[in-house]
């Protein structure tokens, strides 16, 4: 394990991040080809964009290059444009045999027919002559240049990929467990597939452990670090869906990763990958190198039982029927020591974070997580704080068990009587008058399914809150969809009709376009039956657990819907002032941006579209109305309407609306992307209007997600942190949120938030330092930690705040993992918890800042979620923001698709791109 600095830290976090020197990279050789290559090149790539004709400006597919260049080398390879001119560069000699055959095979994959044989063969000729010389390494991107295809970090990850798979990992009950080093960079534990029971049809699924090495978010240390994460993933027992096939040999050096391509429906095998690996496994010395595909992608080629040669790694939105999820955090613990005590490279080289003094998250001294509904007593001082008079609370419902228990829900809550009647049609008061409840037989189908039209819709739900919605009045309905829990599609287009024939998106967005945000009810599933499928029946004591699980789970959703109802229509208590605990409470807004690229839908048969795609931005500002005692004050802005709301307003405006904001208006500037610039305009104007149009002024703190937002505002990156913008900038508004403004009007600070475990490190525990002066380990923590210098002496405005899972709350039935690792399980059924986090880095925008408590306060704001009893991954701005997107009626619209999303960064049109990006 890390050994920790004998420092006067308490605590100090255990983290899977390891800190690389430039000597890790070892030896990289380039192999930079004569002049005439960069015609060779352009030619074939008009020949592909003719070959494939999309009429884009398409690139040939690199990533399939790269892959078969590392499978005949058995090494890192990239192909690359480098200071004006191609170049090969690789962690090891490639003989001139090896190369003219990859890229000849290649080229001629690429461009089938004569042509390609012509370019082919020109290219491996000049590849072929190319004398090897020791490549010249870039320096780091540096500040305003986004640059994502920084070779070091690509080849420092496979450094790392490269000696955890010479590692054996030792189990309790069979042979250790190797991790093979697959041609995409990641690690797969081919023949150490985990099987779970067999289904009705006898059918045996399948887990594949694989480990993923990530670049780290250095932050203000700028010193460039990995990260290592282990997922299990699901392989396929059909080709349908897809996402990336692995090919081995025994005596294979790398696993050969291909992705798929084509439509969803319809995954083959990226050609160039296939046709070059079948070519060059008919060369004697390569054919234990590179393995040839399958002809056919056969479903045949899947075992029913076991894995054959082909793993087929499906997407992460297929079901995992008697499978898990997860290793577990012992496995990441046994990583964790492998990494220390047998990897000498990378040993001791954890980044120092040392516990946050006085800020205990959760419930001590400094703070507390408030659980529960709002208080009834405090539900007029909330609904004041919203600017919220009356609101009336429809409950449209459809069967007698849900109003059965929406009644009784709201009598908990909101206080109207244990012998209240709850008569139909009735409007009658509840919370002091506060809140009016009425409950409305659904009889006219307004919120059932089928074809009728949300304007259809929205004339029968008009109709029928018409005699209750006075000109003072907000509504927000409870509704409930008549729905069959146990349906069956007979084939997959009856299934896409009965989704698009959904009642609940037409009816929510109907009720939007009257002012009325809703929640829908979740429906009872079928009871517990009283026998099994063999017809013995159940034993008693079992059923009656089964039976107050399923009712508990019912009570809770249907509890949670009515905290929704007030969190939705701006209203909160005291709960996030009191969680500041003795940390000062600022009357500061703070302000969180969400922006969001939507997927590109294509429609099968026709060529990709060109336009544009559009985004969707959001923000919210929220700030304390007085005390700690006192609630907080919610308010929105979305481009669609244009202007600053109270939240509840604000909301029903952007779902009454369609929810993608054109860009092609947009002039880009130097190297952004027409989203960028729509983004960066739309939130300075938005930020710009907060000075007169929120409710009282004040300094403000932003929060932007740093996965999605580092490619609109080049000074949230790494290599900007701490700089000055550059001279030459295009725009002022493009370095950081609200820097177009007047220096004395700028925001105090940017929080930068990252959730993504691939950027942050897997969180192991902590090392405590105990009464006697020794360190312990600890298997969990959920405390507030900040880097620090290697000695402890210096901190810096990056926070981590580590969280453990709420199965581990669960008690002993939820700790699967603990102990042992998925390898070790003779139950595959049950999800291996383990740790997660949040890092927040503080950019100051003001001198005035207090960088320290701004980070507490994210901290804070995460740790104490709005209306959830647990912690959030984001802090509440931010997550509002979010959420006024992803409640809107059309959202999965616009979303990506789990199934569209490649399984790893396995771009095939182009060798820069790393990133999805705005």
């Amino acid at each position: 394990m890390s050994r920790p600095l004998d420092s006067v830290a308490r605590k100090q976090a255990r983290l899977l991040q390891f800190r690389t020197a430039p000597a890790d990279l070892g030896e990289v050789i380039a192999y930079r080809p004569d002049a005439p290559v960069m015609d060779l090149a352009m030619e074939l790539s008009r020949e592909y964009k003719r070959n494939v004709g999309t009429g884009l400006d398409v690139q040939p597919p690199y990533r399939a290059l790269e892959c078969v260049l590392r499978a005949a080398a058995g090494t890192w390879a990239r192909w690359q444009w480098n200071d004006g001119c191609y170049e090969l560069l690789c962690a090891a000699p490639i003989s001139a045999e090896d190369r003219r055959d990859v890229f000849r095979y290649w080229a001629e994959a690429v461009v089938p027919g004569p042509d390609g044989r012509r370019i082919g063969e020109q290219l491996a000729e000049l590849l072929a002559r190319a004398e090897p010389r020791s490549a010249d390494r870039p320096p780091p991107p540096s500040a305003g240049k986004r640059s994502r295809g920084w070779w070091p970090g690509e080849l420092a990850r496979w450094r790392l990929a490269e000696e955890l798979a010479a590692l054996e990992w030792p189990r309790n009950d069979g042979a250790p467990v190797r991790f093979a080093l697959c041609t995409d960079g990641r690690l797969a534990a081919i023949g150490h597939e985990l099987p779970a029971e067999p289904d009705r049809k006898g059918t045996v699924r399948h887990l594949l452990p694989r480990i993923t090495i990530g670049t780290a978010a250095s932050g203000h240390s700028r010193r460039h670090a990995l990260t290592v994460n282990a997922t299990t993933t699901l392989l396929a027992t059909s080709w349908k869906g897809v996402a990336t096939v692995l090919l081995a040999n025994p005596d294979q050096p790398l696993v050969v990763a291909a992705a798929t391509d084509g439509p969803p429906w319809k995954r083959r095998l990226n050609v160039p990958v296939v046709a070059a690996s079948r070519r060059l496994a008919a060369l004697p010395r390569l054919s234990a190198n590179v393995p040839p595909f399958p002809e056919h992608l056969a479903d045949g080629a899947l075992a029913d039982t076991a894995p054959g040669p082909v793993w087929a790694v499906a997407p992460a939105s297929v079901r995992t029927p008697g499978l898990g999820r997860g290793h577990g955090m012992e496995f990441f613990r046994r990583l964790e020591q492998a990494i220390d005590t047998r990897c000498e490279k990378y040993s001791h080289r954890s980044p120092v974070f040392i516990e946050v003094p006085g800020i205990k998250v959760p419930p001590t001294e400094s703070g507390s997580r408030v659980s529960g509904p709002i208080p009834l007593e405090r539900i007029p001082t909330a609904l004041d704080a919203a600017g919220v008079g009356t609101l009336l609370v429809p409950v449209l419902w459809s069967t007698d068990e849900v109003r059965a228990r929406v009644k009784a829900a709201i009598a908990a809550q909101w206080g109207p009587g244990e012998d209240w009647k709850a008569v139909e049609g009735v409007a009658e008061p509840a919370a002091g008058g506060r809140i009016e409840v009425v409950f409305l037989h659904d009889k006219a189908g307004a919120l059932g399914h089928g074809p009728r039209t949300s304007a259809e819709r929205e004339r029968d739900l008009a109709q029928i809150l018409a005699p209750y919605i006075r000109e003072d009045t907000l509504v927000a309905a409870i509704c409930e969809t008549d729905w069959d829990p146990e349906r069956w599609y007979l084939s997959v287009e009856a299934r896409e009709k009965a989704e698009a024939e959904d009642g609940k998106w037409p009816s929510k967005q109907a009720l939007a376009r009257l002012a009325a945000t809703s929640q829908y009810i979740k429906q009872a599933p079928p009871p517990v039956p009283t026998h099994t499928r063999e017809g013995k029946p159940y034993n008693e004591k079992y059923r009656a657990k089964k039976v107050a699980s399923r009712q508990s789970g019912l009570d809770s959703s249907t509890a949670n819907v009515l905290r929704e109802i007030l969190s939705g229509v701006g209203a909160t208590d005291h709960r996030l002032g009191a969680a500041f605990g003795k940390l000062p409470l600022e009357n500061w807004w703070h302000i969180g941006i969400h922006v969001r690229r939507h997927a590109q839908r294509r429609t099968p048969g026709k060529r990709r579209t060109t336009e544009p795609a559009p985004i969707t931005a959001t923000l919210t500002a929220m700030r304390p109305t007085g005390g700690k005692d006192d609630p907080w004050q919610i308010w929105a802005y979305s481009p669609q309407a244009g202007r600053w709301q109270p939240h509840s307003p604000a909301t029903t405006a952007l779902h009454a609306t369609d929810l993608a904001w054109d860009v092609s208006g947009y002039r880009p500037a130097a190297d952004e992307t027409l989203q960028a610039r729509a983004a960066a305009d739309i939130v300075e104007q938005a930020l710009i209007a907060s000075r007169t149009q929120l409710p009282a002024p004040a300094p403000a703190v932003l929060y932007v997600d740093g996965d999605t937002a580092e490619y609109i505002w080049v000074g949230l990156t790494d290599e900007a942190l701490g700089q000055d913008p550059p001279p030459g900038m295009p725009r002022p508004a493009s370095w950081l949120p609200g820097h177009s403004l007047p220096r004395t009007q700028r925001p105090l600070a940017t929080v930068r938030v990252i959730g993504d475990l691939e950027r942050i490190g897997r969180p192991t525990g902590a090392h405590m330092r105990t009464s006697d002066g020794t360190w312990r380990a600890t298997d969990t923590t959920n405390s507030l930690f900040q880097l620090a210098t290697d000695d402890g002496t210096l901190t810096y405005p990056d926070l981590l705040l580590v969280n453990v899972p709420r199965t581990w709350a669960a008690g002993p039935s939820g700790r699967f993992g603990k102990d042992e690792t998925r390898f070790e399980s003779s139950s595959q059924n049950k999800n291996g918890y383990a740790h997660t986090a949040t890092r927040f880095t503080v950019i100051t925008q003001s001198p005035d800042a207090d960088c320290d408590l701004i980070g507490a306060a994210a901290a804070v704001l995460t740790n104490q979620g709005i209306t959830s009893d647990v912690r959030q991954s984001t802090p509440t701005p931010l997550h509002l923001a979010r959420r006024m997107d992803s409640t809107h009626p059309y959202y999965r619209r616009t979303a990506e698709s789990a199934e569209d999303a490649p399984d790893a960064a396995e771009d095939g049109n182009t060798a820069q791109a790393e990133t999805t990006s705005l």
